[in-house]
């Protein structure tokens, strides 16, 4: 996947457009080219779905986890530690982060501001179009608001990741992609890459000649679908 990579990139996006599994994903890319990357956890809010649960397995696969220490773990309050700010002011490789939607998240996200100088940042929203909030343009619009007011930071690209969780197919992949790139146009926002279950991501680009397609494996899972695993 041919992209413009900035030094720190960070997904934001409302609950359930799959932007944790996409910032996993984008790292373990980068990772696998060679780089050195840092994958920084800023979702404080939503208790199910989030990088640090997975902490473990990335690190066994060698992926930097930054994420609250020990007790802080499953906190829902906002633990923002030295090593945040570390990463993302790193001269060396890569930093990502999975920033959350709400203004908890875009709030804790703008006390790193000062950290952030234009150049050294891409700030992408992914972008559902399956879900109620991310329908639309208005929609969408309306999300990317609360989150540039609460940071203080500029949205400056879109993903596009319309699924239907594991029924997703690639009709309703191509489908999303147009009605985001449609947004994206009325933005002034480029569609940066598309994001597809790895299965379906060599016909996404036969679909779509010329736009980017990151294939997802998927790492995060529910705890009653932990559970279910279990049994």
């Amino acid at each position: 996947m041919k992209v413009n990579i900035k030094p720190v990139t960070i997904f934001t996006a409302n609950l359930g457009s799959g932007k944790t599994e996409i910032s996993i994903n984008f790292s373990r890319m980068l990772q696998q080219r060679g780089e050195k990357v840092s994958l920084v956890d800023l979702d404080i809010i939503n208790p199910y779905f989030r990088t640090r649960l997975a902490k473990d397995n990335l690190a066994s696969q060698g992926l930097k986890v930054v994420c609250p220490p020990g007790h802080l773990v499953n906190a829902d309050v906002p633990a923002l530690t030295p090593a945040i700010r570390g990463a993302m002011q790193s001269r060396e490789g890569y930093c990502v982060c999975d920033v959350g939607g709400d203004e908890v998240g875009a709030i804790a996200l703008g006390m790193f501001k000062p950290y952030l100088p234009e150049e050294r940042y891409d700030l992408w929203f992914v972008v559902n179009t399956c879900r109620p909030f991310t329908r639309d343009f208005e929609g969408v619009v309306k999300m990317m608001q609360g989150i540039e007011k609460n940071s203080r930071l500029k949205v400056t690209g879109l993903i596009s990741n319309t699924n239907l969780g594991r029924q997703t197919d690639t009709s309703v992949m191509l489908e999303g992609y147009h009605r985001v790139a449609a947004i994206g146009d009325r933005l002034g926002l480029p569609v940066v890459f598309l994001a597809s279950r790895r299965d379906l991501a060599p016909e996404m680009e036969i679909l779509l000649p010329g736009v980017p397609v990151l294939p997802l494996d998927f790492y995060m899972k529910t705890p009653w679908e932990e559970a279910f695993s279990a049994d």
